[in-house]
């Protein structure tokens, strides 16, 4: 009996512990149980609505922990159904719930819905009054709502219109304006609206005065920046548009341009222009690298303002291993001056490459302006060059009038997937205005970007040029034609490629062709490979040969621009050529 009383007890712990570890497991079952969420008889756009319309989608995917909780979010879900579709002029639906438990111990709440006839508006009655009743913003507005007689009823296009007018009102010195009346009306027996909107706009403020604080810029100047005056009615986008002027301008670091409505009076208010001056001096300086230059330095002083009217003075030298330059120019603000500038300038260069050796001096007068999308740059230089080829010295003294057209268009100056630069220019000189030889030279140049797909871009670009003189022999060496280099025939050297003498030096030519088409593709961010084929030649005669180079190469995306590792090869000449490059697409 001890033996069996031993082997009993030792049972009944054994049977307790499966007791516990079943009810145990069941617990946990129960515990575990998820809700799933499940909308039949709807459009994806009306189904994703309804869903984040119902108080039980926060149960969904999650642990039942309470039902009776689960179930009263349920009984809700109906109601909910129905409000949620209202905003869509679904007035009438049928909806059918059901909350079951599965046999697995999850839950399936099911909901399917027929939106039934949508809501048609029957009449529309939107009316602006006051002086904002013949104000075109406001006629456009209205004019392009989705609201018309016959249309379905969305309350998000009757929000958005109340949103957009009272928008309008704000950008355009409506600051009394008021709804007084705003409603939608739904007969949901026959399925049919009205909106009645009155929308009462008062009298437009007008500019009272226009207040500068104080700056080392004139008040004279500052005015000629101006698209408003004084009587003029308040529009914010041409505050913004003066805003960004006066940033351009580069004389200030922070600008504010606020009307002061804490002194609005009989629809009059003033507008306040809190200018932050930068620093009047700049100093700047650089290093670089590129394969046509070799190293190469810059050092520069900008002196912002040299003036209260304004004038602006910059001074540069750039120095690398072909070619040093030092510049100056002294700057006047124009009639306008976002687009209008005119001044003085002054050159020295010194070059020493293998195809020239030249020193230049010039001085010269600039009238620059902005024409639309086009910068148009007029200049008169007076220019003494000398130049040696074979040995042979030569001066010339040149007075050259000279005009230049620029267009840039690009999503991106900085990445570029769409774009296009455009350039021409004319210059020419002549005998019987100080000049030691008469000339005329024509330029056309251009750059595009385009987009093909998500990774691919197509580039290209072309260079054309042509000279005519009294003698080519004494055009000097700066004005004449090469090809080759970084932005020219890659795989030659930087101007390797024109009519050479009889000793072999390329000495330039009268005409330019140069063309280049690319292809990269977006490997990584910021990382692309490219191929490339180039062609073209400096030439005195069309019937000299074209040379044609092929290569591959790499781009960087840098926080500075793109940097460019090329690898190129002539087709019709032996060897190859690295190139490496700074600076954007277009």
């Amino acid at each position: 009996m001890e033996i069996f009383t031993i082997q009993s007890n030792r049972f009944s712990r054994r049977v307790r512990g499966l007791l516990y570890a079943g009810l145990l497991l069941g617990a946990t079952r129960v515990w575990s149980a998820e809700l799933t969420l499940q909308i039949e008889g709807l459009p994806e756009d009306l189904a994703s609505n309804v869903k984040a319309f119902l108080s039980i989608g926060s149960l969904e995917s999650q642990s039942i922990t309470n039902e009776s909780r689960m179930r009263y979010l349920h009984r809700r879900a109906e109601d909910e159904v129905r409000q949620s579709l209202e905003p869509f002029g679904y007035y009438n639906p049928t909806v059918t719930t059901e909350l079951e438990q599965l046999p697995g111990g999850d839950w399936l709440a099911h909901y399917q819905v027929d939106a039934g006839v949508r809501t048609q508006l029957e009449r529309v009655d939107i009316q602006i009054t006051g002086e904002g009743a013949s104000d075109s913003a406001f006629l456009t507005l209205v004019e392009n709502s989705p609201l018309q007689t016959g249309a379905p009823l969305r309350h998000p296009d009757y929000e958005s219109l109340k949103g957009r007018l009272q928008s309008v009102a704000s950008e355009r010195g409506y600051y009394r304006a008021v709804f007084e009346r705003s409603r939608i009306v739904v007969d949901r027996l026959a399925n049919t609206a009205v909106v009645e909107v009155t929308y009462a706009t008062g009298q437009r403020t007008r500019i009272s005065e226009i207040r500068f604080s104080d700056s080392p810029i004139s008040e004279d100047l500052l005015r000629r920046y101006l698209r408003f005056s004084e009587g003029d009615p308040v529009n914010v986008a041409r505050l913004i548009d003066l805003q960004g002027a006066l940033i351009d301008s580069n004389y200030f670091a922070e600008v504010e341009v606020l009307p002061l409505l804490d002194e609005l009076e009989e629809g009059e208010i003033p507008i306040q222009i809190s200018l932050t001056p930068r620093p009047r001096n700049l100093y700047q300086a650089g290093i670089g690298f590129g394969t046509d230059t070799g190293a190469r330095m810059q050092l520069g002083v900008e002196r912002r303002y040299v003036n209260s009217r304004g004038h602006k003075m910059d001074a540069r030298m750039r120095l690398s291993q072909i070619r040093n330059d030092l510049t100056g120019s002294y700057m006047i603000p124009g009639e306008d001056p976002r687009y209008d500038q005119y001044g003085l300038r002054s050159r020295y260069s010194d070059e020493d490459s293998d195809t020239i050796e030249s020193r230049t001096y010039a001085i010269g007068g600039v009238w620059q302006k902005q024409i639309g999308d086009w910068e148009r740059v007029l200049s008169l230089d007076l220019e003494q060059e000398q130049y040696t080829f074979d040995d042979e010295t030569r001066d010339q003294l040149l007075l050259i009038p000279r005009a230049q057209f620029n267009k840039t268009v690009a999503d991106d100056r900085f990445n570029t997937r769409k774009g296009y630069n455009l350039s021409f220019g004319i210059a020419g000189a002549s005998e019987s205005l100080l000049s030691d030889v008469s000339l005329l030279q024509l330029t056309l140049s251009g750059k595009r970007v385009d987009s093909m797909g998500e990774n691919w871009r197509l580039l290209s670009r072309f260079d054309l040029g042509a000279l005519v003189s009294s003698s080519f022999d004494q055009v000097p060496a700066s004005l004449r034609f090469y090809a080759g280099g970084d932005n020219s025939v890659r795989g030659y050297d930087y101007q390797k490629l024109g009519p050479v003498s009889d000793q072999g030096s390329v000495v330039g030519g009268q005409y330019l062709m140069v063309g280049s088409l690319e292809t990269d593709y977006m490997f990584r961010p910021d990382w692309r490979l490219a191929t490339f084929v180039d062609a073209g030649n400096a030439f005195d005669d069309y019937s000299d040969p074209i040379k044609t180079s092929v290569g591959v190469g790499v781009r960087w995306q840098s926080p500075v621009g793109p940097i460019r590792l090329d690898l190129a090869k002539p087709i019709s000449d032996s060897g190859f050529r690295i190139h490496f490059t700074l600076g954007p697409d277009l």
